[in-house]
């Protein structure tokens, strides 16, 4: 035994000194390749697929959401609540097991409902970055099935005083939408400021079967990014942006019953962010960044069931606030090292009214909380190693991640108080009675996260990579505590259940052509401890969160872009997961059916043209709560001018039409969470854009 431990270690140590000696004649210095990790982006040496829309992209189309724009990528589907709130689906990972990040910052609220996605202003956007798959290791809980980060427009120092900026306006005819935004940016050598606006206001949406009702929506923002640079290597940046909305139809929603109205009366979303950055400390530490940021969403929801003397309000406040310290290293022989910890704290507090108008001239008003008022604390280290152990030949990526969590709630009493309202007189109950709901409590647990890659150039033209990964998500707030009673189905936490834990795996095979590329992707993701709402008895209306066991979630995506000449090129994807329960054998729910997207693209000096086409086909591989859904396929054509120089101003004209042939068609992961049956018909859309 002794001497096969010897053994093993002569071995390694003899390979590590050829792979070293290999290094070693390589003649390129390993310091005159340097990368710069910017934290409000995704660090490209995860080598799980990412997808990145870039401004361009943002602007060339008529979008609602954006949602509505990470629809056509690989790998992901949109998920409705109504027009208005959307959130994404990435290889069958929905809301909370794909984190959504402002700038790198966390959004958090409730897991019930997907308007915080669209609380983001898409003209104020630079880019949008999504990783497909388990990115926990880097960004903790809820980054199980992926990232989403919205990174907004950030000025540049410029050597001279500079000022630009753009307004513009748009039109759409399928709902009346009209939409102003403004963009301005001041810069110089040692500082820049910039400032955004936007107004928006549509009615409710037209589908090939006439009007969606209650799809209405209104809403506004603005922000302020500033930077200052005090030497070479030292820089702060502060970030501010405020977005509103009111008078929001919801015209579905698992938690709604198809006889109600419901609407969100405001939604808001602030965010507040300071970030200070020191490069070029020493040879080997590259950077240092030190970020804190705060951003709370409140939300007041109205909720009318038909034939109902009730009326009820949900309304919610979720503040997260954190800190994030992060150092880049260099070493010699292409190594790169990320170290960091974080910490952050989301305080949610829910509190719903009841009014009752049965008895005339009297209005009964009962309040409690659809979830006590809870904190969920988590603290985390986080390592992530690069080695580029074969120069242009093999590389090995590693991370590892290790977090604390608690969550702690208070006493939730039903009702909480209750009052009558006669004649214009408030009276409160006295001696009400009272039932316990959920007692105060503490959950605690401790998580990790592992990563590892292995990337094998074939040729200079050429790639395998192999990515592994073991990823958690922790419960959420809603899913530990919620009750929620509409008028339909009562949806109810579960204050005993466990993490999930999941074991991820990628193959990705990259070709680069001179004038094509195609990209392929096969995963296998495994979990264990999967949360679901489970029917609690076989005639009962009561869904409760469990663990119910194990899943498996398979797939393929591909994507091929070809060049045809200078000026037209044609791209097309296909993506496709398959997701059971492994221990009953039966289909998961809100698993998006084979989907992909061609588009044949046309541009020269004067202007460019884009003729695609969604598909979906039909879904039948559903749990047994879903209703199977027909395939589908739309065309759109949109086409856009060059800039049309002004004097010292420019235009810039977009125009085109969305689901020309005004298709009736569905979409499953909308058609299955409520009400919500076509998707909107056919729309014009024009939009001119002012810049300087």
């Amino acid at each position: 035994m002794t001497k096969l431990k010897l053994y093993s270690f002569l071995s390694v140590f003899i390979l590590t000194q050829v792979v070293r000696a290999e290094i070693t004649t390589d003649t390129i210095k390993p310091k005159q390749i340097k990368e710069i990790t910017v934290l409000a982006k995704i660090p490209t040496n995860l080598s799980f697929p990412m997808v990145i829309v870039n401004a361009n992209s943002l602007q060339n189309s008529s979008f609602f959401t954006p949602a509505d724009v990470l629809q056509q990528e690989t790998g992901i589907s949109i998920a409705r609540d109504g027009v208005w709130s959307t959130s994404i689906n990435v290889r069958g990972f929905s809301e909370q097991r794909v984190l959504e990040m402002v700038d790198g910052d966390r959004i958090q609220t409730a897991t019930e409902h997907s308007g915080p996605m669209s609380t983001i202003d898409m003209n104020s956007l630079e880019s949008i970055e999504v990783i497909k798959g388990a990115a926990s290791v880097l960004y903790g809980t809820g980054a199980m099935g992926g990232v989403v980060n919205f990174i907004t427009k950030t000025p540049g120092y410029t050597d001279t005083s500079n000022t630009k900026g753009n307004v513009g306006t748009e039109f759409n005819t399928v709902n009346s939408l009209w939409a102003n935004f403004a963009n301005v940016q001041f810069t110089t050598k040692q500082w820049y400021l910039g400032l955004n606006g936007s107004f928006r206001t549509a009615q409710n949406t037209m589908t090939p079967g006439g009007p969606l009702l209650n799809s209405q929506f209104h809403d506004a923002s603005w922000g302020v990014k500033a930077g200052i640079k005090y030497s070479e290597n030292q820089e702060f940046k502060a970030n501010y942006q405020h977005f509103e909305g009111w008078d929001i139809g919801i015209p579905g929603g698992r938690t709604f019953p198809e006889t109600a109205t419901a609407r969100y009366i405001g939604i808001a979303r602030n965010q507040l962010v300071g970030e200070y950055i020191i490069s070029d400390i020493s040879y080997y530490l590259t950077q240092i960044n030190i970020k804190a940021y705060s951003q709370n969403i409140s939300r007041d929801v109205e909720l009318k069931p038909a034939n109902s003397s009730l009326t009820l309000f949900p309304g919610s406040l979720n503040k997260t606030s954190g800190v994030k310290i992060t150092t880049n290293w260099e070493f010699e022989n292409y190594q790169k090292l990320i170290l960091g910890a974080e910490g952050w704290v989301r305080d949610a507090k829910t509190i719903r009214l009841t009014e009752n108008n049965s008895a005339e001239d009297v209005l009964v008003v009962t309040a409690d909380l659809p979830t006590p008022n809870a904190q969920m604390y988590d603290a985390g280290i986080f390592a992530h190693y690069s080695w580029e152990f074969i120069p242009d030949k093999w590389a090995f990526n590693a991370g590892l991640r290790l977090d604390y969590i608690q969550i702690t709630n208070d006493s939730a009493f039903y009702p909480l108080y209750q009052f009558t309202v006669e004649n214009n007189i408030k009276t409160y109950a006295d001696n009400l009675s009272r039932s316990l709901k959920y007692p105060a409590s503490i959950n605690e647990n401790i998580n990790y996260a592992a990563h590892i890659d292995l990337v094998y150039n074939v040729t200079k033209a050429q790639q395998l990579t192999l990515s592994l990964s073991n990823s958690y998500r922790s419960p959420s707030i809603e899913e530990l505590f919620k009750n929620i009673d509409l008028g339909g189905n009562i949806h109810i936490g579960n204050s005993n259940l466990k993490p999930e834990q999941g074991t991820f795996s990628n193959l990705n095979y990259t070709i680069l052509g001179s004038n094509f590329s195609i990209k392929t992707d096969v995963f296998a993701n495994y979990l264990t401890n999967l949360i679901q709402e489970v029917q609690t008895t076989a005639t009962s209306n009561i869904y409760e969160n469990q663990n119910i066991s194990n899943a498996m979630f398979l797939g393929a995506e591909m994507e091929g872009k070809w060049l045809v000449n200078r000026q037209l090129d044609l791209l097309v994807n296909a993506s496709y997961t398959n997701a059971r329960d492994v221990d009953s054998k039966t289909y998961l729910p809100q698993i998006p059916p084979l989907h992909g997207y061609a588009a044949l693209n046309f541009k020269n000096k004067n202007f460019g043209a884009t003729v695609s086409s969604l598909w979906a086909a039909t879904q039948t591989e559903i749990a047994s709560t879903e209703t199977s859904t027909p395939g589908s396929i739309i065309f759109n054509f949109d086409i856009r001018s060059a800039q049309i120089n002004l004097s010292k101003t420019f235009l810039q004209i977009y125009a085109g039409v969305n689901n020309i042939l005004d298709t009736s068609y569905f979409n499953h992961l909308s058609s299955t969470r409520g009400v919500v049956k076509l998707e909107p018909g056919r729309n014009v859309y024009a939009k001119i854009k002012w810049g300087w």
